[in-house]
């Protein structure tokens, strides 16, 4: 069952938007957010999905080097986040099953621009690091997200074990007397490519309503 004591209306406190417990899914609201985006398709393991990854961890090191935050204390990199979906899209109580095999499913990945970065710096974050590349770069772009109420579960574990815990947060919202009203979104807290795939911790999310709301991405 998912843990609740309210659904929330205010956003929810940092701390509340980064930790879950793997075994209880929970909901929490989620308000605006401002952060780099490269869209792709394709899964996981694929290159391009790599190479943005790489490209979005090195400008928010640019940016957050030149905010003077490298210096601080206990400082560290945004998360890497993904936003998956499919086209047409799927059957939200389905999602789980259909999430194993990635090849044709549509991601964009997402990395968080702090509140206090200027749109200068911001667009110059960018610019060095697509002047340094020996290589052709994805398009890079900053977007404004605002998911609202949503329900979250944390993965412990690579990739190729996320369908269990999708699965626990897709009963939860059904037991719930909700829907998933957006795409899956993982925020990367330990990421595959950095620690042992048992290691692995990112926190799976989606945006839920009633039973009257419309699927958006």
């Amino acid at each position: 069952m998912i843990h609740h004591e309210r659904l929330p209306d205010t956003p929810s406190s940092r701390f509340e938007l980064r930790h879950a417990a793997s075994d209880r899914p929970m909901l929490v609201t989620v308000g605006e957010r401002v952060l780099y985006a490269i869209d792709g398709l394709g899964p996981p393991a694929g290159s391009d999905y790599h190479l943005a990854g790489d490209v979005l961890r090195r400008i928010a090191s640019t940016l957050i080097g030149r905010l003077g935050r490298s210096q601080r204390p206990g400082s560290r990199l945004p998360v890497l986040e993904t936003l998956w979906w499919t086209e047409p899209s799927t059957d939200w109580t389905r999602l789980p099953e259909t999430f194993d095999d990635r090849s044709d499913w549509h991601w964009r990945q997402l990395i968080e621009i702090p509140d206090e970065a200027s749109q200068l710096a911001i667009d110059d974050a960018i610019a060095t690091v697509q002047q340094e590349a020996r290589r052709a770069q994805p398009l890079v772009r900053v977007v404004r997200f605002r998911e609202g109420r949503a329900a979250q579960v944390l993965h412990v574990g690579g990739a190729a074990t996320a369908r269990a815990s999708l699965r626990l947060l897709v009963d939860a919202i059904q037991a719930l007397g909700l829907v998933a009203v957006g795409p899956v979104h993982e925020l990367h807290l330990a990421h595959e490519r950095d620690v042992p795939a048992g290691s692995a911790r990112a926190i799976i999310r989606l945006p839920v309503g009633d039973d009257s709301s419309r699927a958006r991405r």
